[in-house]
């Protein structure tokens, strides 16, 4: 197979968000703080509710304002699956804030350009108004569909965006660069122009999810009925907000704007404007305005 060739892949990029609205942040959307994290790997699975106790311990690392959780391994049956599904797939996880969005979301950003082989919904907790007085804001509904790439849109993509097949290493780089290109457009429509934040991405990869919430990390355990879901990979993480949308799910950690990434930190980046500017000369655009995000697209 020919090497990948990175120069091709960014200058279709920079076309790509050359096309779309510009996204900027407002000085209202930045604050300061720290943030918690937890995170454990195992060979055999372990349960959500493992994690509930040592993010209820260091509550102190956040404020309520941004909490979430990344697995990996995950269980098919979890998710009504099968195995071949879950390994072959694309987990692409949106979470809706305004559910009235979801026909339109998947009749441009599903459907026509995927492959569907399962959609799952993330059950919630039904009274969680009484059981989680602590949630100031509704979390999002969470729907998972695990795709594969219209070989119609691959085409597509190749033509629109002066991409050659040539140009990637393997068919998957390919498909993973027609994943990120969609989400990138999804997000731009319905989460950051015009600050609609009516659906955005959560994650995109193979046997991975993020979920997050306007809320305590714990929260996400209790409210996506999480406590004998199982993985192999578990991140949790506290937000104390340090830029975004200090009151929105889609500023909280984990990110996952790459292919395969869940990434948390903590603290505060110096160089943040510096790195959005790195990000801008090749052709990525960041929408949430967290240090994290702009992380997460540089690995």
């Amino acid at each position: 197979m020919p090497p990948l060739n990175p120069k091709a892949i960014l200058d279709a990029r920079r076309r790509l968000t050359r096309s779309l609205p510009k996204i900027e942040m407002k000085d209202e959307d930045a604050a300061e703080g720290g943030c918690g994290v937890i995170g454990l790997a195992c060979e055999i699975p372990v349960a959500g509710r493992h994690l509930y106790d040592s993010l209820v311990q260091m509550r102190n690392r956040g404020n309520g304002k941004g909490g979430g959780v990344a697995m990996v391994g995950l269980e098919p049956a979890h998710f009504s699956t099968t195995t071949e599904v879950l390994e072959n797939s694309f987990l692409v996880a949106i979470a809706y804030l305004d559910s009235t969005h979801r026909i339109a979301v998947e009749e441009k950003y599903i459907h026509p350009v995927f492959e569907v082989d399962h959609i799952h919904e993330v059950p919630t907790l039904d009274n969680w108004e009484d059981e989680l007085r602590a949630l100031e804001v509704r979390p999002p509904d969470v729907v998972c569909y695990f795709v594969r790439p219209k070989a119609s849109g691959l085409e597509a993509m190749v033509a629109e965006s002066g991409l050659s097949p040539n140009d990637f290493k393997d068919d998957d780089a390919m498909a993973q660069e027609y994943v990120f290109r969609n989400t990138h457009r999804l997000n731009v429509e319905f989460y950051a122009q015009d600050g609609r934040a009516d659906a955005f991405v959560l994650s995109h990869g193979r046997d991975m999810l993020i979920l997050k919430i306007v809320g305590y990390a714990e929260d996400v355990i209790k409210y996506y009925c999480l406590d004998d879901v199982t993985a192999h990979v578990w991140i949790g993480h506290h937000r104390y907000p340090t830029r975004g949308r200090v009151t929105h799910p889609g500023g909280a950690h984990p990110f996952g704007q790459g292919i395969d990434v869940a990434l948390v930190h903590n603290g505060d980046f110096s160089n943040y404007v510096s790195v959005t500017d790195y990000l801008a000369q090749r052709g990525m655009e960041p929408l949430f305005f967290t240090d994290t995000e702009v992380a997460a697209l540089a690995f």
